[in-house]
């Protein structure tokens, strides 16, 4: 047995994913005490179960573990912090009032505790419904060695279950108490931006948002305007890009009447209009150089003048900004104001792309597909497999906007009560790659290596649907080791949790 340990321990050393070392470890242990079932179970902070792993004899998983044990079992080895092994449960006199045991028959059944300082956190759980006898009395303290080994492995894992837990609780605490129910997401990456933007909104702090074209900028303007003391006062928001530029400094800062032609009253600008409150300047990288310096100003001393005027105004406005260019390499290659950069960039937010948080994509179309029904009052309609997986497949170069543009296409599109992938654009169902000219041709290599690429992707996400986000089963389908499937999910950014399905979940 010390070599069967010294040869399981190196095998589960060798394991850096703590989601397969616990399948390794309790698969072993079904093997090593011949057991019909295993299962690693954790307590949660509200002392409810966790079945982090449940396996029976054959390497499956276990579909539904919380109707295949007996709690009165685990309650028992919880509360006395002691190993149970038992020949035959159902002639043990403690257990004859349990209706768990009697319900499964279970025979022989060993359950350990699993420590840390003292406290059990969990328990490794075996047992065998058609021979009794199995488990010997000495077997306890075997199990027990195997399980203060695998402990700390199991712990790391609670503690990531329910961090995951505290940032599910910080996203809904964020989005009830600033009201950011525009802001649609669950990924990490967004919810960091939710707690950055309650932390900075009730300042006077110009604000850089940046991101591609479609992300959701001015949503993050006007959460960090709707949440300052100043959201009574008006949000005024610029694209820099779509105004000529004689027109953007007369739109800006006004003018007075007779400074250019056609200019034949007195113009209010926007800074003058936005007076005690928010002005959000969309794509500021556009803004012709001189009118950066006049920004400068307004940003260091609050004062400008209308064009053709001498006269010197003085204006309390918050600046926001936004860019879906990189404005700090227009500033290093000198086609950005360098003073006016820093100035802009004292708090940066940076929105991810959708293709860098893909398990949103379900969260984003059913909410949209909710928004369109009621605007076009259509009956509920819900999307097919197929479409969901197209969905989740594109690219996007347009982002969360071109999403709610497909899904608003399709929702006027669709008779029948569900959308499918003749409702979608031509562009999105052939999910190829945007064309590319001839310059832009890459090397054999490198256009053999994307697709190899893509096809990777496509078949990870194939397996993940059909078995609903269960990485074992989706890895054995694909004759894969699970350690390496895992890998390739994290490299193409898959979530398991994006492929379950509303039950499940």
């Amino acid at each position: 047995m010390d070599q069967s340990f010294l040869e399981i321990s190196k095998r589960l050393l060798a394991e850096s994913d703590v989601e397969k070392l616990l399948t390794v470890a309790t698969d072993i242990a079904v093997d090593l005490f011949g057991a019909e079932r295993g299962m690693l179970i954790l307590f949660g902070a509200d002392d409810t179960i966790q079945f982090e792993t449940a396996r029976n004899f054959q390497k499956e998983d276990i579909t539904q573990p919380g109707f295949e044990i007996s709690r009165t079992i685990i309650e028992k080895v919880r509360t006395e912090k002691v190993a149970l092994c038992l020949r035959n449960a159902l002639a043990e006199p403690s257990l004859q009032k349990c209706r768990s045991v009697a319900r499964l028959k279970i025979l022989s059944i060993i359950c350990t505790p699993l420590k840390h300082e003292e406290t059990v956190f969990g328990v490794l759980y075996l047992d065998n419904r058609k021979v009794r006898g199995v488990f010997e009395p000495g077997m306890c303290d075997s199990l027990q060695q195997l399980a203060d080994f695998i402990s700390l492995a199991a712990y790391q894992a609670l503690e990531r279950k329910q961090l995951q837990q505290q940032v599910v609780e910080l996203e809904a605490e964020l989005r009830g108490k600033y009201q950011f129910e525009a802001i649609i997401g669950h990924h990490p990456k967004m919810v960091d931006i939710l707690k950055l933007v309650a932390q900075v909104a009730d300042t006077n702090a110009t604000v850089l948002i940046q991101g591609e074209s479609g992300t959701g900028k001015e949503l993050i303007a006007r959460a960090l305007h709707y949440n300052s003391r100043r959201k009574d006062k008006p949000f005024v928001a610029i694209n820099c890009a779509a105004l000529p530029e004689n027109l953007l400094e007369s739109e800006l800062f006004g003018h007075v009447r007779g400074s250019f032609t056609g200019a034949i009253k007195d113009k209010v600008g926007w800074f003058e209009s936005a007076n005690g409150g928010t002005i959000f300047l969309d794509e500021i990288s556009d803004m012709p150089p001189h009118l950066q310096v006049k920004l400068l100003r307004v940003l260091q001393t609050g004062e400008y003048s209308p064009i053709g005027s001498a006269t010197i105004r003085v204006c309390d406005v918050r600046v926001l900004t936004a860019a879906s260019r990189d404005l700090g390499k227009l500033m290093r290659e000198e086609k950005f104001r360098e003073e006016l950069y820093y100035r802009l960039n004292v708090i940066d937010i940076t929105l991810p792309p959708l293709r860098e948080r893909r398990g949103d994509i379900p969260l984003l179309t059913q909410h949209f597909i909710q928004k369109y029904i009621e605007k076009y009052h259509k009956s509920n309609l819900t999307l097919s497999p197929e479409a969901r997986s197209i969905l989740m497949t594109y690219h996007f170069p347009g982002n969360v906007r071109e999403l709610e543009n497909i899904i608003q296409r399709a929702v006027v599109l669709t008779e029948g009560p569900q959308i499918k992938p003749v409702h979608l654009p031509a562009v999105v169902t052939r999910i190829s790659p945007p064309p590319v000219s001839p310059k832009q041709l890459s090397p054999f290599k490198v256009a053999k290596q994307g697709a190899l690429a893509a096809f990777e992707r496509d078949y990870l996400i194939e397996c993940l649907q059909m078995y609903k986000g269960n990485i074992s089963q989706a890895a054995r389908a694909a004759g894969m080791d699970f350690k390496n499937f895992y890998a390739k999910m994290k490299k193409y950014d898959l979530d398991a949790n994006s492929f379950k399905s509303r039950r499940d979940k």
